[in-house]
């Protein structure tokens, strides 16, 4: 009998304090709209993008420049074989594959620099809006706190949104 009213007092005692705590989300990606240091560092990013995206057109008109050059001179050496030797056709295929491939190394390193250039740029950012998060939850005596876009469902009568908190504690 004392077990069955031990077990009986720890599970309201448990139920208790599972409904005394306190739960919070956040959507970020608001907040994130609204800092001047977030829109700072995708200003930069956009700057450094259309410049490798400058580059990257610049290969492009090569490229097609040197193509169509070779495709000039195929067709006229259908037509008069002694003007294009074997030689220099084959040299020419060579440095547009070479150039094919170059276009290609580039396009994945301006894809790592811009991805190097984002985590750069957004970490402080990132960890001020995380440090606001926990200040905000600490503040409020909150157990858990959420990124709703990353949550299925949330109980709106159990988990408050502390948005608007979080943005009054970055001074948005």
């Amino acid at each position: 009998m004392k077990k069955v009213i031990l077990i009986l007092i720890a599970f309201v005692s448990l139920s208790i304090s599972a409904s005394a705590q306190k739960f919070g989300h956040v959507v970020s990606a608001d907040i994130l709209d609204l800092m001047p240091e977030a829109k700072a560092a995708q200003t930069a990013l956009e700057t450094e993008g259309k410049k490798l995206e400058t580059q990257l057109q610049s290969m492009g008109v090569e490229y097609q420049s040197k193509l169509q050059a070779y495709q000039e001179n195929m067709q006229l050496a259908d037509a008069a074989q002694e003007k294009w030797s074997a030689a220099l056709r084959a040299d020419k295929e060579q440095e547009i594959m070479q150039l094919q491939e170059r276009i290609q190394r580039f396009q994945e390193n301006a894809q790592q620099t811009i991805q190097q250039k984002r985590n750069d740029l957004l970490k402080p950012v990132m960890d001020k809006l995380d440090a606001a998060i926990k200040k905000v939850a600490a503040a409020g005596g909150y157990v858990y706190v959420m990124e709703k876009a990353t949550v299925l469902y949330i109980n709106e009568s159990i988990s408050v949104d502390l948005t608007n908190e979080v943005k009054k504690e970055l001074g948005l």
